[in-house]
């Protein structure tokens, strides 16, 4: 086992390792204490709304002051950097902004009259690589960074536990959903194109034939898919996990299992024949003519998990992609900001497989979800590989799986939701609004959460930097007032 120590920019330093899923780094954003015994309050909370009048960041992303803009809201890349990046733009389910700004602009997870993003044309002006649809479904999920108390308390949660506290469960990210992933045919086999070619500038005289992006050139020495590096796109995003738990609630009753034998097979039961019944279904679904993706929020029974193994800004994980720190080319582990540059994660479907009541998995589900709490199916919130792998898997209580690479499953395999790297000074725009798994009465599952969000998006702090004041109209913005 692996201990190491990350750069963080503010946040505390987070260091784990799972033996099962490789080292997990985060570039954290903590949770508060203080926020606990506050968020008891919002039992009745089913609305949330910001009250204009309390915002500091006073105007839209385009038009507001100087410090509502430090970090730019997050928007859909351009169809030229998605190729760049070895991304077949036609591939994609879902894509926010496709048909002439129509797909997914209403619906999960947008509600009511929310809408999920907005044509906004200073996207491409702040980023050329991005393009005029910015987006506001804001999509708030839980790190997988070895924080849960019930880790800690096991004695199992490494170093970092040493100065946990028990009101900060883990750390969270707030990501954008942009596209799903349903085939591995999204990945390009090979695509070329110059950038920077001179030719005739300055009356004739000046010449530069460029640089090529390449991926699949034979004639450069590169495999199919791969780039000069020796990696094809897929290699890289799926060492980043994003851990779906879907509903197992079924109109038969409460499934132990996915609708798909081939991810039965996996890890549950490699020696299945059939599909026990009653199964949750693990395929995109079409509701008034768009397509629903099978992860889309209100088809999950927790907040979106992640496998945080980000590289350290500073290069203290020995990540050197490109040889700036020790000279040579070192990929332990890819990064996600300098590797993975759209932001793209393979999904890991987990899921019980026993009965709630169970008498040998029912104790050890009370027992995580007495210190994470309970879905509302009474399955517990799961939070670490710990947990998962250890706790469950091992015992016969929990299982995971990815679904078939060439849409055989037919729902997403990959996601493309990029990380918002500081959700402060402006990345939480006044109009946004954050996704979140609720449960049964319309309460969010990780009110923490919510708080963290709407002190990031009025004031555009977290809610330690808060006074009395600006905390009192975060609570009143919570409480729909």
């Amino acid at each position: 086992m692996v201990k190491k120590t990350v750069f963080n920019s503010g946040g505390r330093v987070i260091g784990a390792a799972f033996p099962e899923e490789g080292f997990k780094i985060m570039k954290g954003i903590r949770k508060y204490a203080s926020l606990f015994v506050t968020t008891l309050a919002l039992v009745g909370l089913t609305f949330l709304a910001v009250p204009k009048a309390a915002a500091q960041q006073d105007g839209p992303p385009g038009g507001g002051d100087a410090d509502d803009t430090f970090n730019p809201p997050p928007c859909d890349y351009s169809n030229q950097f998605y190729a760049d990046n070895g991304i077949d733009v036609t591939q994609l389910v879902g894509r926010f902004g496709d048909n002439n700004g129509t797909t997914r602009l209403t619906g999960p997870p947008a509600t009511g009259n929310q809408k999920n993003y907005v044509a906004d044309t200073t996207c491409s002006t702040k980023d050329p690589n991005r393009r005029n649809f910015r987006i506001l479904a804001t999509t708030g999920g839980n790190s997988d960074d070895n924080n849960s108390p019930f880790t800690c308390a096991s004695g199992n949660g490494g170093p970092n536990c040493v100065n946990q506290s028990f009101l900060e469960p883990e750390t969270f990210e707030f990501i954008s959903i942009l596209a799903f992933v349903d085939n591995q045919n999204a990945f390009s086999s090979s695509y070329l194109r110059n950038v920077g070619l001179i030719n005739g500038g300055l009356e004739g005289v000046q010449q530069n034939p460029g640089t090529g992006i390449s991926i699949g050139q034979a004639s450069l020495g590169e495999a199919p898919a791969q780039t000069l590096r020796g990696f094809a796109m897929q290699d890289i995003v799926s060492n980043f996990e994003a851990y779906a738990a879907l509903k197992q609630t079924t109109p038969q009753g409460f499934a132990l299992n996915p609708c798909s034998l081939a991810m039965i097979q996996q890890l549950q039961n490699p020696n299945a024949t059939s599909v026990p019944q009653p199964c949750f279904p693990v395929n995109d679904t079409v509701v008034n003519g768009q397509i629903i993706s099978d992860v889309a929020t209100p088809n999950l029974r927790q907040d979106w998990r992640f496998a945080t193994n980000r590289n350290a800004m500073d290069g203290s994980d020995n990540n050197d992609p490109v040889g700036a720190i020790t000279g040579g080319v070192i990929n332990a582990p890819f990064g996600y900001f300098c590797d993975d540059l759209l932001g793209m994660w393979i999904i890991t479907y987990f899921w019980v497989t026993a009965p709630l009541n169970d008498p040998t998995c029912g104790p050890i589900y009370q027992a995580i979800g007495a210190k994470n709490g309970f879905n509302t199916d009474g399955s517990p919130i799961i939070l670490t590989a710990f947990e998962l792998n250890t706790e469950l898997e091992a015992n016969g209580c929990g299982a995971e799986a990815k679904e078939d690479p060439m849409g055989g499953d037919g729902g997403a395999v990959w996601l493309i939701c990029p990380g918002i790297p500081d959700p402060r000074a402006g990345a939480i725009a006044p109009d946004a609004f954050l996704d979140q798994v609720r449960n049964s009465n319309g309460i969010p599952q990780n009110l923490i959460t919510t708080i963290n969000f709407l002190s990031l998006q009025i004031f555009g702090v977290f809610p330690n930097e808060l006074t009395q004041a600006q905390m009192k109209k975060v609570m009143q913005a919570a409480n729909g007032s």
